[in-house]
């Protein structure tokens, strides 16, 4: 039996969630999910220099794309 990592069930619970982007910042606490996201093509990472701009910019595109 294959067994996977915590960040590849995240990765994977959030994608059957239909999530397409993640806006964060990066860090050592989360070099597994993002190598996980890097290996994928149905999710994206983006990268803000703060943690309210990402909220801000979730908010937008959720607002935008209902």
């Amino acid at each position: 039996m294959v067994q996977k990592s915590v960040a590849e069930i995240n990765i994977e619970t959030l994608v059957a969630a239909g999530v397409k982007r993640i806006y964060g910042v990066a860090g050592d606490s989360l070099n597994g999910i993002l190598e996980e996201i890097g290996k994928r093509k149905d999710i994206e990472w983006i990268m803000v220099r703060h943690e309210e701009t990402g909220a801000f910019a979730a908010g937008a595109e959720a607002h935008l794309t209902g």
